[in-house]
């Protein structure tokens, strides 16, 4: 019986650090997120906006292009490494992608910036995962589920707001993803 209630103390630790990992994740992305137009715009060689917005959307095609091929390599990752390494490695692969937006000074940077990002598209699947390791309980599974859609939510709500108060405060387009690096 001991041995049960410590496997469940353990299981919700981990769970708890899931959570937290998904608001830091949700929060770092939707932080640098609401810059990018202006971003574009900013580097952008064009003065038509017209263009601008179809190199947003070129931008924002390659960034899901990317993802695409990426997101087989989280359920490689997985199956190799383990949950553990797998988070390790995309929280890795993100910041890298931050950083090299956060000084990005041309247009090819900002998309070459979008390159690490690969491992993103499939991390919730990767959170997924570990949220659905909890046992045989349909309703903890369920409940765990819907504890990690809140803490995306969460993180999504407050990194753009976070995101746009720091660059209307300070005026850095970049700080946004220098912060995100962090």
């Amino acid at each position: 019986m001991a041995e049960t209630s410590k496997q469940s103390s353990k299981n919700d630790v981990a769970l708890w650090i899931t959570y937290i990992n998904i608001v830091l994740y949700a929060l770092c992305y939707q932080l640098q997120r609401p810059v990018e137009p202006f971003l574009v715009k900013t580097l952008s060689e064009q003065d038509d906006p017209h263009a601008v917005s179809r190199t947003y959307g070129r931008l924002g095609a390659f960034f899901s292009t990317i993802q695409m091929f990426g997101s087989p390599l989280v359920g490689f990752l997985l199956d190799r490494f383990g949950i553990r390494i797998a988070n390790s490695i995309v929280f890795f692969s993100s910041a890298v992608s931050y950083g090299i937006l956060a000084s990005a000074s041309t247009m090819e940077l900002l998309f070459l910036s979008k390159v690490p990002t690969a491992l993103q598209g499939a991390f919730l699947v990767a959170q997924a995962t570990a949220a659905t390791a909890t046992g045989d309980d349909t309703a903890a599974r369920a409940q765990a589920l819907g504890r990690m859609t809140t803490a995306y939510t969460i993180g999504a709500t407050l990194g753009p707001a976070m995101g746009g108060y720091l660059v209307d405060k300070l005026g850095d387009l970049y700080l946004g993803a220098r912060s995100a690096v962090l």
